[in-house]
């Protein structure tokens, strides 16, 4: 079991498509929840560092 586990994070972490399209569902939900911790202000700007577009 661990080595398919394994195999499956080696083959997905080589894939850049795989790895964009995990960035951009993680930048999409971390906006919402950090707004929901933080100020709208800040989460903007967290989000901002995070998607690479600054703060």
């Amino acid at each position: 079991m661990k080595a398919d586990v394994d195999a499956a994070i080696e083959t997905f972490g080589k894939n850049e498509h795989v790895k964009k399209v995990f960035w951009a569902l993680f930048v999409s939900m971390a906006g919402p929840v950090l707004a929901r911790v933080l100020d709208p202000v800040t989460a903007q700007q967290v989000v901002g560092v995070i998607a690479g577009r600054g703060g």
